[in-house]
């Protein structure tokens, strides 16, 4: 298949996300399918043909659909005791190109990537005609604390539009100041899965923090709290975390815990240790699903992968390896999240593994690309972010005969929020203070991974990454 520009690739992913495909589609090596089309698509020459009668189909609608574009909300209406908050701060400036790919990268082709799920489906415009009129009434009636009335506006606005943020925000806080304290909680959650916009985020962490006070959970309006200033430095927030903290005598930064690994009794082969990934848990809704990753390229026969799905729609990948008594996961190598809706699209794929030495210690460098979409149509904005991901194992030699995977790290960052440009986006002055300013946005950063005499050394080689990043440039023991 030839190459396509980052451009054209995205304006593709934008289309997908403009509801209009109801197979699947999956641009640069990602398969296509839809149908009716199976063996038209069997070719390259066949694919374009159909994306091109596709993408001007898409055009008529989305000309039609982008009038009545969603429309945003705001955190506190009127009158009520949060107070107006000022719009998100910027996200990093751009630092540096992206990095140059691996040596690995290079020397090796990555596995066949997966079938992009079907993302949210626009409602009609008589649908989005209703959204607007029950979203403006219940934001009026807000404004005037008639709070149980304004509940029943916004309600009405998501039969329209089911799971939009925005209006699932502004249910939170009219149930929320109407006492409605755990409707008020699943609606802020429900938003806060369903946006990808910093500011709403940032709103919904406030919101929910809020909550946590009324219901005298002060640990958890801390962590929210602390939460929303990460998304949007804020003076009203930063004044209610400091008086909360102090007054439940929390600390503001807690470092969590490492999450240790799951099923570490060694079982007689890999189906046995999916055996065990699968067992359900009390939050499941679904059963788990396990499977081996017999695609990837190792050269050892006591190293494998699987890929195990929860019901939370996250998919982890771990390194499995045999030890004295049996295989066990020795490392959590790479994740995605997939809703299968509302814009959002994150995949993980792996490199085939490669044997390295540091002097006389054996290395196996595990290295995996995760990718990931999301797109907000009612703010007119989409954001993409790639990543490597690098782990360090050390396979069992001379008295050691364990397994240690003692170093895993995102070595290199790529990010980009914009505009999708969807055609005729007119935004109100409500929807107009929720986007995001300053666009384009991008940033990325790399460090450079020096394998030595039985240590490993990390250094930044361009960009400048988050603090708990930075704080893995230096010398590691291997």
């Amino acid at each position: 298949m030839r190459k396509r520009s980052k451009k054209s690739a995205r304006a593709s992913a934008h289309v997908v996300d403009a509801w209009w495909l109801r197979g699947k589609i999956f641009l640069s090596g990602y398969s296509v399918r839809a149908p009716g089309v199976d063996k038209m698509l069997l070719t390259s020459s066949g694919f374009w043909s159909y994306l091109h009668v596709m993408q001007a189909v898409t055009k008529i609608w989305v000309a039609v659909a982008a009038t009545f574009v969603l429309a945003g909300c705001r955190e506190d209406a009127p009158g009520s005791t949060a107070g107006a908050l000022p719009p998100v701060s910027a996200l990093p400036a751009a630092v540096s190109a992206a990095p140059p790919p691996s040596a690995s990268a290079k020397a090796s082709s990555t596995l066949p990537k997966k079938k992009r799920p079907k993302t949210r489906e626009a409602p009609n415009p008589m649908k989005m005609t209703a959204y607007r009129k029950h979203l403006a009434e219940g934001r009026r009636l807000a404004s005037k604390s008639t709070f149980p009335e304004a509940i029943k506006e916004f309600e009405k606005a998501l039969e329209a539009v089911p799971g939009d943020a925005p209006a699932l925000l502004d249910l939170g806080w009219a149930a929320f100041k109407a006492g409605e304290l755990d409707r008020a909680k699943k609606s802020t959650e429900e938003a806060l899965a369903r946006t990808t916009s910093p500011k709403l985020k940032g709103m919904a962490h406030y919101n929910l923090g809020r909550i946590a006070e009324e219901k005298k959970d002060d640990k958890t309006a801390v962590e929210q709290y602390r939460i929303s200033l990460e998304l949007r430095p804020n003076e009203t927030v930063e004044k209610r975390l400091a008086e909360v903290a102090k007054r439940s005598g929390s600390a503001v930064a807690v470092k969590t815990a490492v999450e240790p690994l799951p099923c570490q009794t060694p079982a007689k082969t890999v189906a046995d240790v999916c055996a065990c990934m699968t067992k359900p848990q009390a939050d499941d809704t679904a059963p788990r699903t396990c499977e081996s990753l017999k695609d990837v390229k190792v050269e050892r026969d006591d190293l494998a992968f699987i890929e195990v799905a929860t019901t939370l729609m996250e998919t982890y990948t771990y390194a499995v390896a045999r030890n004295e008594q049996g295989f066990v996961p020795v490392a959590k190598v790479g994740w995605a999240y997939n809703p299968g809706a509302f814009g959002i699209y994150e995949e993980f794929t792996l490199e085939p593994i490669v044997e390295k030495s540091a002097g006389k210690t054996k290395v196996l460098w595990i290295e995996g690309t995760r990718n990931r979409h999301d797109s907000d149509m009612g703010i007119d904005e989409y954001e993409e972010e790639t990543s490597k991901l690098v782990t360090l194992c050390v396979p069992p030699a001379g008295e050691t005969k364990t397994w240690k995977c003692p170093l895993h790290l995102t070595t290199s960052m790529s990010y980009v929020r914009d505009r999708m440009g969807i055609e005729g986006f007119t935004p109100d002055d409500v929807t107009r203070g929720l986007m995001t300013k300053g666009l384009p946005v991008k940033s990325s950063w790399s460090l450079d991974v020096k394998l030595l005499d039985g240590k490993v050394e990390v250094t930044v080689a361009s960009g400048k990454p988050p603090a708990d990043v930075q704080a893995l440039a230096k010398t590691h023991s291997l």
